[in-house]
């Protein structure tokens, strides 16, 4: 279960519904792209560095090219071409 810290970030969606292992690449993504400093060490708590790094390289990532560019970096994960093809929004 999320804790209720992490409601802000998920204003469209029920928080009591969310699954840590169901929907693992839903909040990982949130987390990744919404999160602040804290929501982040949380996020490393919960999932392994593995779990994490295959949410940042999957094909049809939910994350903006500049969060994808920052937690690829970070991460030392190689992105697809059709990640580099994405807008800012």
């Amino acid at each position: 279960m999320l804790p209720s810290t992490k409601k802000t970030l998920f204003w469209d969606t029920n928080i009591d519904n969310l699954d840590l292992s169901k929907h693992k690449r839903f909040i990982i993504e949130r987390i990744l792209k919404f999160g602040d400093l804290s929501d982040y060490f949380w996020l490393k708590n919960v999932y392994l560095f593995k779990e994490i790094s295959e949410v940042i390289s999957r094909d049809r990532t939910e994350l903006d090219k500049k969060s994808l560019n920052f937690w690829s970096n970070l991460y030392k994960v190689r992105v697809n071409n059709t990640h580099a093809s994405r807008d800012f929004k």
